[in-house]
């Protein structure tokens, strides 16, 4: 388990991590999420210690990081594979690593099949694709079974059978009662996996619930509408308390469920042609609770 308590990180006029008080729990898989800039990566490298907290505290099962005698034991990591010497094959490049940690030989060839490398084990990095560098960079993570794993975009370079081969990997290891954080700019892969959410910008914790507390969180749910009459149907529900916004060939309304629209439909003798029910995606949400929070966004042009 690790708590964060009141943690804060400032660089001279910048505030990169404002005071986050965040448990993670064992046999969860927890999405951490954030627009870019939003202290994520400074957070990861102050669990690990690379990076030092201006106030405030990480405690790893009640202990601090750096007084595990075996740190890669309690937390492995992938944070940027590009740290890996690329003239190294992925053998050596595990064998060194185990070497510095006193791990078993035999535990190399078990990641190297764990994640798919076995074929290519004696082939320089620097051949490697993007995504096989992201499955050594796992490996590396993975190499001394640690109680807690952390990994920063994962899912960048990889295929589909990656992808599917990364979802089962982190449900796997957290059925084993590990802790596992994963962060990432792809929503939809978040959502297939993750048991929990949490959502920072600028340094502040925005969210933090489970899948299913975020798919009842009435912001995000509405019903589709389409009718025969669409402004006429648009005053029934706005007569009715129904909050209603144009989409296309109909209306999104929430404050009213389906069945009351329905209902009112017909007591008002309008011709649905579509009602139904919609639950936003994980990326919907996020949009929706980091508006205005972004300190990087694009310039929108109409094309």
């Amino acid at each position: 388990m690790i708590r964060l308590n009141n943690l804060t990180k400032k660089y001279k006029n910048k505030t990169a991590v404002n005071n986050l008080n965040i448990t993670f729990t064992p046999g969860v898989v927890t999405g951490f999420l954030g627009p870019n800039g939003s202290g994520k990566s400074t957070t990861m490298k102050m669990i690990i210690s690379l990076v030092h907290p201006t106030s405030g505290d990480i405690s790893v099962d009640d202990n601090d990081y750096k007084s595990y005698k075996n740190p890669t034991k309690k937390i492995g990591t992938l944070i940027d594979p590009a740290t890996i010497d690329v003239d190294l094959t992925a053998k050596q490049h595990l064998y060194f690593f185990s070497i510095a940690a006193n791990i078993s030989q035999k535990r190399i060839y078990e990641v190297l099949k764990m994640t798919g490398l076995e074929s290519v084990k004696d082939n320089k990095v620097k051949t490697y694709s993007l995504g096989m560098k992201q499955r050594l960079g796992i490996a590396t993570a993975l190499i001394n079974d640690p109680d807690v794993v952390i990994l920063d975009e994962p899912f960048n370079g990889l295929d589909v059978d990656g992808i599917h081969w990364i979802r089962r990997l982190l449900k796997k290891l957290s059925s084993e009662g590990k802790t596992v954080i994963v962060s990432s700019h792809l929503m939809g892969e978040i959502q297939a996996v993750a048991d929990r959410v949490i959502i920072i910008a600028r340094g502040k914790l925005l969210a933090n619930m489970s899948i299913d507390e975020l798919n009842e969180k009435t912001l995000t749910t509405y019903s589709y509408v389409e009718a025969e009459n669409l402004e006429e149907m648009e005053k029934v529900l706005k007569l009715n308390g129904g909050n209603t916004i144009r989409r296309l060939e109909g209306l999104e309304v929430r404050g009213l469920d389906s069945r009351i629209i329905g209902s009112l439909a017909s007591k008002n003798h309008q011709i649905l042609y579509q009602l139904k029910d919609v639950q936003p995606t994980l990326e919907e949400f996020f949009i929706d609770i980091t508006e205005g929070k972004v300190d990087y966004i694009s310039e929108q042009k109409e094309i």
